[in-house]
């Protein structure tokens, strides 16, 4: 199992590369939520989005009534 992880000596490399690689897209992703939630806040002052609204539903029921 070790000969697995140490790769041949190489686990140094390997390992550290995973690691940035896992670094960076966490970073994108974060960075990412956080520029769209500054362009929808943006797109909300600007009046070019509409405030979701909730329908209710009625029953067949209450329809006949």
């Amino acid at each position: 199992m070790l000969e697995t992880l140490n790769m041949g000596g190489y686990a140094v490399f390997v390992w550290s590369a995973y690691a940035i690689a896992l670094g960076l897209a966490f970073f994108l992703y974060k960075r990412s939520a956080k520029q769209l939630k500054q362009a929808e806040k943006q797109a909300k002052e600007l009046g070019l989005v509409t405030e979701k609204v909730k329908v209710k539903e009625v029953s067949l029921e209450n329809q006949s009534a």
